[in-house]
């Protein structure tokens, strides 16, 4: 059957409505998404189900991360995390590994893309400036043994004496901006070690 006749199954009340609660999502769209492999053999109709040819089994050895949405952005950020996250359980040598894939448009050639892509950021922010925030002093490297606690990579900034410098993992969607970087500080430093004064 072809998109409109499963989805009309889906919509009968006297069935299981599991399914059919997600097809507002994309029935009213011009085109419906497919994913399917080099035999034209369909792998995924997103996000409504999941072909039966691609469940995972105490034998599979190899696993396609397939992650969709209306923000290309978000869906970076949650393909990283889960990447990252499924490597650790790979078997033998491979373990942490990674393979990133082609992802081709038809059509639509200037959106492909080559994902995951686990890019690290580099942030730069000045001390002064997380201190402001913080309200308290600190100096470079209290920011440093800080920012250890907090996961990020401390690395040699353009001017150690006023900036501080750190490497964030691409598992770290939530760090995006300097006060991102000093909020990690005030955790990493303790938010009950700040003496509470009045604003």
């Amino acid at each position: 059957m072809n998109c409109d006749e499963l989805f009309e199954v889906y919509r009968d009340k006297t069935k299981d409505q599991t399914l059919g609660k997600f097809l507002h999502i994309i029935e009213n769209k011009p085109k419906y998404p497919v994913f399917y492999d080099a035999k034209r053999t369909v792998l995924s109709l997103p996000p409504i189900i999941n072909s039966d040819a691609t469940k995972i089994s105490v034998n599979t050895k190899n696993v396609l991360v397939e992650v969709t949405g209306t923000d290309l952005q978000k869906c970076k950020i949650v393909l990283n995390v889960l990447a990252a996250q499924f490597s650790e359980h790979c078997g033998g040598d491979s373990k942490f590994t990674i393979e990133p894939v082609e992802v081709v448009y038809e059509g639509r050639e200037e959106l492909n893309l080559v994902s995951p892509t686990l890019e690290y950021d580099t942030f730069e922010v000045e001390i002064e400036y997380i201190c402001r925030l913080l309200g308290i002093p600190l100096d470079a490297e209290q920011i440093k043994a800080a920012s250890l606690r907090m996961g990020l990579t401390p690395m040699e900034s353009s001017d150690p004496a006023k900036i501080v410098k750190f490497e964030v993992a691409p598992i770290r969607g939530d760090i995006l901006h300097a006060c991102d970087i000093a909020e990690e500080i005030g955790i990493g430093y303790g938010f009950n070690n700040i003496p509470m004064v009045y604003p």
